[in-house]
């Protein structure tokens, strides 16, 4: 029972519903016809993506977004990260319904193609102001309208001590691990990872923030020392726990913004580190789709046949996405091993039931020679010795 494994920790929050109250939310919810995801596993990466992105005769059109999506990235991409979601017009109806209700409605015929990720970020100033029982029945919401995946920004509960806020969050945990067993609950946090201390403990995965400013410095310097050093400081988050990397976030600019005159290659290279990191990768349709505010469905196809950049690039992540979903040592959870022997190539080994993969980034904008051995993932082929070109970039197997 749900209320057994959750009344200890309401029991310890400023809430001022009865035992009778909870009870009653959540057998509203357990009458819901529930749908589990898939487990997180080497098939998962995330395409963060405005909800009004797309659009027809200038207005946000969900058919358009759906259309694109289905066709040119299901085959790669296992979830979308829906984001921008509010304001959200509802449609003429003869009953009034809620604007909020009717989004995620329309928002569901993603699910058939997609795993669904949300933001929750309560409104919050003070703990006292806190509803806990309506923010957790909001949070049971998205997980009934599809989400498998939800991110609780931690400095979104302003006002708030840590012990309560992570109190809240590991309620949450629980609540979304009882409806949806493979579900992820991702911690946002602005901060040094290595401060969060006990919450990895009440969350799924946490979100590694630095990894674009460090990322952005290794191919401003042509060199990955820094971003290896850092990389080496992470630690392994524990077993069923993992990270969600990025180089790009809604609350951001887009990744190659920050970059002087980015190249094909410089995109390219920058995003097999991201996906070469342990945990699970998001991809930002910004710089998938090479747009900056929403477009027309029709002009964007178009735009991606004839625009040799914009076509260099979505051809090139996809082609990445693809190999990394058949290899079990691209799996969130599988060992990670930093190499430092080079400073102009950031290199990966990564590892997991048996395989061994070796990972080689060149930053520099000069060639470089890598010795391994093993087959490339993307051609095929064995090799022993590879010539990495500037911002260059091979996986390989190891036989």
């Amino acid at each position: 029972m749900l209320w057994e494994t959750v009344e200890p920790i309401i029991n310890q929050l400023e809430d001022d519903h009865t035992r009778e109250d909870w009870q009653e939310l959540f057998a509203k919810w357990d009458g819901h016809h529930w749908h589990d995801g898939e487990s997180v596993s080497e098939k998962t990466s995330v395409l963060m993506i405005d909800a009004n992105a797309v659009t027809t005769d200038g207005s946000p059109d969900l058919d358009a977004l759906h259309d694109l999506l289905k066709e040119h990235v299901q085959a790669s991409i296992s979830d979308l990260y829906l984001v921008s979601l509010f304001p959200y017009p509802a449609k003429p109806t003869d009953t009034a319904i809620n604007p909020r209700i009717r989004l995620y409605e329309d928002l569901g015929r993603f699910k058939h193609e997609f795993e669904l990720m949300y933001d929750t970020e309560p409104d919050v100033y003070n703990e006292l102001q806190f509803n806990l029982l309506e923010e957790t029945d909001a949070f049971i919401e998205r997980l009934a309208q599809g989400a498998t995946k939800l991110r609780v920004h931690v400095q979104s509960f302003r006002g708030m001590s840590e012990e309560s806020i992570q109190r809240v969050i590991e309620l949450w945990h629980a609540v979304l691990h009882h409806y949806k067993p493979h579900g992820q609950l991702i911690l946002a946090y602005e901060g040094d990872v290595q401060a969060l201390g006990s919450y990895i403990s009440v969350a799924d995965a946490i979100c590694h923030f630095d990894l674009a400013s460090h990322t952005m410095l290794a191919f401003a310097q042509g060199d990955a020392k820094k971003l290896s050093d850092w990389a080496n400081r992470i630690e392994a988050p524990g077993e069923g726990k993992t990270y969600f990397n990025f180089l790009s976030i809604h609350e951001r600019d887009p990744f190659e913004k920050n970059l002087i005159d980015p190249s094909v290659d410089m995109i390219l290279a920058a995003h097999s580190i991201l996906f070469s990191l342990q945990g699970i990768p998001t991809v930002d349709y910004r710089t998938l789709l090479g747009v900056q505010t929403p477009v027309d469905h029709d002009a964007l196809i178009q735009e991606l046949k004839t625009d040799p950049y914009r076509l260099q690039v979505f051809s090139g992540i996809i082609s990445q996405l693809n190999v990394k979903r058949t290899c079990s040592a691209f799996s969130p959870y599988a060992e990670q091993r930093i190499d430092t022997s080079d400073k102009r190539v950031f290199t990966v080994e990564r590892k997991s039931e048996g395989e061994t993969l070796m990972l080689y980034t060149n930053v520099s904008n000069e060639p470089v020679t890598v010795r391994t051995s093993g087959m490339n993932l993307f051609t095929g082929e064995p090799v022993e010795t590879i010539d990495l070109d500037a911002y260059g970039f091979v996986w390989v197997k190891f036989e």
